[in-house]
């Protein structure tokens, strides 16, 4: 019986040691942001690490970052939890290298118009083209009534541009790529390597700088990133040849000169060029190339070091770039760089309300299609 009654001592025993050990071997946190006002343990969290290429990461008007995924899909994810909810795949959507499913943006008022924009290439007559489109989001969690907005914009297997925004004054504003023809970026017939400039309906405002034309601004390469500074200002990063990756200050009607000029005018041919056009030079340059992608201005105090900075990911050389604007905007005075080559390739970021950050990593080198690609909150800035 003593023996029974030890053996019945040490199992008892065993079951509590399992249940006070975590026996995952999954490091991260199931909840790691239970007090999102709280001082964080941890300067980053990995809150998802299953992703299939993500490339549009926003924070959305139901408190749930929404994720799109090049292969299609759209995805709300818990932001203290990790828990995925694939609530959309679009069939119609053709991936191929750095094609797919691309940009994304709710309606500003998504309570009474529940509506989400996104842009995707499909196999159009002759090769791949590029649409933007907007679906209704619905009681039981689905997207459905795809009504699309504008198709046959080319597209390519790169430079596809595809980032979205909306102004203040409620108008949708998109990037496209040159789509691997340098000469539609200066063809004002064509859409490729333009900002495009929407009514909320799809429509052409009244106030768009040519009459009956989506083009805001021309002469873009590969602009992926987009992003209103709170005075109303857009700015924009934009790959690079093999020099010159840049940030614009966009300006309505403003040729931004790919492929004549690169970065600043400083030859006599882009001089010849600029002197006949209303080309805008770009505020900064990177050469050699480091690849921008996604650009946030970060107003919020949660992070103080990014405080009233454009904030941006690098997909070539994995890091993030802050970067200090002069008092009018119109130039950039100090580059800052964190987590260098902590993440690996850095495509997107999020910020919620309160200042939270989020980023999406796209692995750690070029054409990586794992699944295994994250999503990552920055915490807290260490000592740099």
């Amino acid at each position: 019986m003593k023996r029974i009654a030890r053996l019945i001592s040490i199992a008892l025993l065993s079951i509590v040691l399992f249940y006070s050990c975590d026996s995952s071997d999954n490091t991260t946190d199931p909840n790691p942001n239970p007090d999102p006002g709280g001082e964080p343990t941890e300067a980053t969290t990995t809150l998802i690490n299953t992703l299939s290429i993500p490339w549009e990461l926003t924070w959305g008007p139901d408190d749930f970052l929404w994720v799109t995924e090049r292969s299609g899909k759209i995805s709300r994810i818990n932001p203290d939890t990790g828990a995925q909810d694939e609530i959309l795949v679009i069939n119609e959507v053709a991936q191929v290298q750095e094609s797919g499913l691309l940009g994304m943006v709710h309606h500003p008022d998504f309570d009474t118009n529940p509506f989400v924009y996104a842009v995707y290439t499909y196999e159009g007559t002759g090769g791949l083209l590029e649409k933007l489109v907007r679906f209704t989001y619905n009681d039981n969690n689905t997207l459905t009534n795809e009504t699309t907005l504008l198709d046959g914009i080319p597209a390519n297997s790169t430079h596809n541009g595809s980032r979205l925004i909306i102004t203040a004054d409620q108008k949708l504003v998109m990037t496209t790529g040159d789509a691997g023809d340098t000469s539609l970026s200066q063809n004002m017939n064509s859409l490729a390597g333009k900002i495009l400039r929407f009514n909320l309906d799809g429509s052409i405002p009244n106030d768009n700088p040519i009459t009956g034309s989506y083009i805001y601004s021309y002469g873009h390469r590969n602009p992926q990133g987009l992003t209103l500074h709170p005075n109303g200002m857009i700015y924009s990063s934009e790959h690079g040849p093999s020099n010159d990756d840049e940030i614009n200050r966009i300006e309505i009607g403003k040729n931004y000169g790919w492929p004549n000029i690169q970065g600043v005018i400083d030859t006599p041919n882009e001089e010849a060029f600029a002197n006949t056009t209303q080309t805008v030079e770009s505020i900064y340059n990177w050469t050699p190339t480091i690849a921008p992608s996604d650009l946030v201005f970060y107003t919020q105090t949660r992070i103080p070091q990014w405080t009233n900075k454009l904030i941006m990911t690098v997909l070539k050389n994995q890091q993030i770039v802050a970067l200090t604007l002069n008092n009018d905007g119109t130039a950039i005075t100090n580059e800052e760089i964190f987590f260098n080559g902590a993440f690996g390739r850095l495509r997107d970021i999020a910020v919620s309300p309160t200042g939270r950050v989020f980023i999406a990593t796209n692995g750690n080198s070029y054409g990586d299609t794992s699944n295994t690609h994250r999503i990552i909150e920055i915490n807290r800035i260490e000592s740099q």
